[in-house]
């Protein structure tokens, strides 16, 4: 089950190894960890790790790991309290300088929001904000594939991407659209200014009224055969070329 607001009564299952371990280091909300009986004596460090944390954890066979986690789990599970899902109040939560937002717009497969996450915690950003309609829940997958990242990066879903932009403009913080019409360089951008990114789906990109409302239209200069790319892999660019 996933819980929009971080509560007791809430669990997701994560797994894989780095995902735990992520969450060992970052010392958040494991509840109880499963490991493959025929991994125990292989990983010894890893036990002891759980033992020296106080981690209450399992040794389960195969077939009770791949019916709680399913075939993808590398002998690694775990029971974790829901992760905390902030709201309009991110903004107060964010005290760096520079300031640096991701605001992703219709991104809606889960792979590429967990692919998206391991850029936003890789180039230093500080949160990332979603809509509460056409986005990714934050699932198992997501955090799978953010190999861990998620335990280390703020996440907000608000009611509406464009009003929540006038607001941010109120704050001090510049916009920064993504779109192929776009026609800024991205070294002219001062990298002390407060920053929004914003990244919009494959299919559609950013919405109309989103792209009226930047005060940066940035493109990614291509020159091979097929000029689109994935929607994470736009968005690591964009954010390693836009880093504090």
């Amino acid at each position: 089950m996933i819980c929009e607001k971080h509560n007791g009564d809430c669990m997701i299952n994560i797994y894989g190894k780095n995902c735990i371990y992520e969450a060992i280091k970052a010392n958040k909300g494991l509840l109880k960890v499963f490991v493959l009986d025929s991994i125990v004596k292989k990983d010894t460090k890893f036990i002891q790790l759980l033992k020296d944390k106080k981690i209450n954890f399992v040794i389960e066979n195969k077939k009770n790991m791949d019916h709680m986690f399913g075939t993808g789990h590398q002998g690694y599970g775990a029971h974790r309290e829901a992760y905390f899902i902030y709201g309009e109040e991110i903004l107060d939560a964010i005290s760096t300088q520079p300031k640096r937002l991701l605001l992703l717009d219709g991104i809606m497969d889960p792979h590429n929001l967990g692919a998206i996450l391991r850029s936003v915690d890789a180039f230093g950003y500080d949160a990332v904000i979603l809509p509460k309609n056409r986005s990714c829940s934050i699932t198992e997958t997501v955090a799978h594939v953010s190999t861990g990242a998620i335990e280390h990066i703020k996440i907000a879903y608000i009611n509406s991407l464009s009003t929540f932009v006038i607001r941010l403009k109120e704050k001090g913080y510049w916009i920064c659209g993504t779109d192929a019409s776009g026609d800024t360089e991205v070294s002219t951008i001062d990298p002390n200014l407060d920053l929004a990114v914003i990244i919009g789906s494959e299919g559609f990109g950013m919405s109309r009224t989103l792209v009226k409302q930047t005060d940066f239209l940035l493109s990614i200069p291509m020159v091979g055969h097929v000029n689109s790319l994935n929607a994470s892999v736009s968005a690591g660019i964009v954010l390693y070329a836009l880093r504090k």
